[in-house]
């Protein structure tokens, strides 16, 4: 590292230390409020205490001038929270102005006077690392100058009124000046184009690091496609459909938190929503992955409610476990029409006895197709359908049928924690059926949406198999935009070339962000030899990975789990799906618990004995790019069709 970028690193670590002192310093001051706007956020007159934020530094932009707004100088930084740091001003990360810093489409009037933009990398609260884009020629010569002996600027100037009725975002002692936040009409959709890569050197740096367990924020980092999509104002429903690794979950967690921002509100309020967010993913792992990056960006708002649509599920049904018996093996299980009838015998129900069911009377109800002179439906199928649906205390075992006690349950009753929900992110989309999201669109109150997914990853064929299928569910007098990301950042380009061969042709098309690394290792073994083969490999990369992350991905993890006990590894009641050794941990999961995660490395266990879905292979194809470095492919079996050109 040269000296000069060696006085800039300390230079930014003095203002990281000012930052988190000053922002720690003014969330422990005493909040005044008003009780009845206070209501709006926490539901009772006190207020919630404020999270102590960590208080990192996004990043800095210079600009090739001065502005008065900014006090004369030419520079100022993006943070956690706005703040006046010894005379530069910290702008919220959500605020308008951080427009100039991701690059963005929604466009702040400084984004065209940017000279530099330098982004940080943080290591344990730290600033490890920096790097400078350069957007012009006509850059000053100090574009960022060092603090030196700084005289700190009097706190209390003048500030952007705040709307009336809402808490303060900041106490009057901290206000500092704000800069105009004039932004322009949203750009009409061009055609596309390869999209610009910002930060690259800390990008590539971060994608090469080990894993860690969750996910992290990434706002050092955050993509100029991905920031336009996150800031898409709240009542404004899209789509984001992107292969594996794409960002479409980083766009989900950092959008979450981004509409909940009180900084973002409290100028452009328009953008906003007064109600909660709530995040939905497929399974309680990916819901734990996202909970962590979100609680970190909004500082534990209760606002943003993250859950698994299985969790949420037996949340409304008040059921503690996942039920033990099978999924759907009926399409009638999960159709949108069963959820008509639903509906229906509830109304029936409350017409006839003039009052509401419990949720068994109304199951009951709906099992016997309402009553001889009034049925819910003449449809022999659904007449047939009903009359065989299980009794109610059987039915609350199957996961075929929580999908139908949950929606009954939340008309009848909604839970508290869930109420006045404005807007619904899905993540994973393609794998919620048709009356999983005919319960979505009761629980969502404005019907603003962002829906992510890949329908190559499509698991079930009780799934709805295009963009419009769910939109005529979702929002039928509008079709929402469909954006796509295009560029793959996780994996490596080997592995998603061998992955897209699972693709119809006409969809293998890749753009990926690293080019190199380790071919995928296909390894054929004979049935007596297969555990000793998968051991082999897991050793493998467990050294090879030695600080990162390694996971098996099987459809019998029974398998996997057999040899980890017999070679001394252990798990815990609380994640099963955890393997620890001396200090050393790996991660075994079924196919359709693997979606939504990343690993360094990740072990795939006998390929034809993924399940198939109308003639495509989801559960396979979503197995084979959950890593970021390596692949590896143990087999007995033959294996698809589509994946043995490269077999060794």
């Amino acid at each position: 590292m040269d000296q000069t970028k060696q006085l800039d690193l300390e230079d930014e670590r003095t203002a990281q230390k000012r930052y988190t002192e000053k922002l720690q310093e003014r969330a422990r001051r005493p909040v005044t409020y008003h009780a009845p706007a206070n209501t709006i956020f926490t539901q009772d007159a006190r207020p919630k205490l404020a999270t102590v934020p960590e208080g990192q530094l996004v990043g800095r932009v210079a600009l090739v001038e001065a502005d008065p707004d900014l006090g004369g100088r030419s520079d100022f930084y993006i943070g956690e929270r706005h703040i006046n740091l010894d005379g530069i001003e910290v702008f919220s990360w959500a605020a308008p102005v951080a427009c100039t810093y991701f690059r963005g489409t929604h466009h702040h009037e400084w984004c065209d006077k940017v000279a530099v933009i330098r982004s940080f990398a943080h290591s344990n609260g730290r600033i490890a690392d920096l790097a400078d884009d350069v957007l012009r020629s006509d850059v000053p010569g100090e574009p960022f100058k060092k603090r030196g002996l700084v005289i700190p600027a009097r706190e209390g100037g003048a500030r952007r009124p705040t709307p009336r009725g809402l808490p303060s975002a900041t106490p009057p002692e901290a206000a500092s000046p704000q800069p105009p936040t004039n932004v322009t009409q949203r750009r009409e959709s061009t055609p596309w184009i390869e999209p610009e890569i910002r930060a690259e050197a800390l990008l590539r740096s971060r994608l090469l690091a080990p894993r860690t367990k969750g996910l992290a924020p990434v706002l050092s980092t955050l993509q100029p496609d991905q920031y336009s999509l996150v800031t898409v104002p709240a009542m404004e429903s899209m789509i984001i459909e992107g292969q594996p690794g794409t960002g479409k979950t980083i766009v989900a967690a950092h959008r979450a938190a981004w509409m909940v921002n009180d900084e973002m509100m409290a100028e452009t309020p328009e953008n906003g929503l007064d109600g909660n967010v709530l995040v939905v993913g497929p399974t309680d792992g990916h819901a734990a992955h996202v909970r962590g990056v979100v609680s970190s960006l909004t500082g534990g708002s209760p606002r943003v409610f993250v859950t698994s649509m299985p969790s949420l599920m037996r949340r409304i049904v008040h059921l503690r476990e996942e039920p033990k018996e099978g999924a759907s093996h009926s399409w009638m299980d999960v159709d949108f029409d069963l959820g008509r009838h639903a509906r229906l015998a509830l109304a029936r129900f409350r017409k006839q006895r003039g009052v509401a069911p419990s949720l068994r009377e109304a199951y009951d109800f709906l099992r016997t197709n309402g009553t001889p002179s009034h049925r819910i439906t003449d449809d022999p199928q659904w007449d047939l359908y009903l009359r065989k649906l299980p009794p109610y205390e059987e039915a609350r075992k199957w996961t075929a049928h929580l999908p139908l006690l949950a929606f009954l349950r939340w008309e009848i009753a909604v839970p508290v924690e869930l109420h006045d929900i404005e807007h619904i992110i899905v993540d994973e989309a393609q794998d919620v059926s048709p009356l999983e999201w005919f319960l979505l669109t009761s629980i969502n109150q404005a019907h603003a949406w962002t829906v992510l997914g890949d329908l190559n990853q499509r698991r079930s064929d009780y799934t709805l198999s295009s963009w419009k299928q769910v939109c005529d569910i979702l929002l039928a007098y509008d079709e929402p935009k469909v954006h796509r990301l295009e560029r793959g950042y996780r994996s490596t380009r080997p592995i998603l070339e061998f992955a897209n061969r699972l693709l119809p042709r006409g969809e293998r098309a890749l753009l990926a962000f690293q080019d190199a690394g380790p071919e995928p290792l296909v390894t054929r073994a004979r049935e007596a030899e297969l555990d000793d083969t998968i051991r082999n490999e897991l050793r493998r990369l467990l050294d090879a990975y030695p600080d990162g992350t390694v996971a098996a991905i099987d459809t019998d993890p029974g398998r996997i789990r057999s040899i980890l006990r017999a070679d001394d590894w252990h798990t815990t009641h609380n994640a099963q799906d955890r393997w620890q050794k001396q200090g050393r941990e790996l991660v075994v999961v079924p196919p359709a618990a693997a979606r939504g995660l990343e690993f360094d490395a990740v072990v795939v266990v006998e390929p034809a004995a993924f399940p198939r879905n109308f003639g495509r292979q989801g559960p396979l194809y979503t197995s084979l790019t959950r890593p970021n470095r390596e692949l590896a492919i143990v087999h007995s079996q033959p294996l698809p069709e589509e994946l043995r050109p490269r077999r060794r």
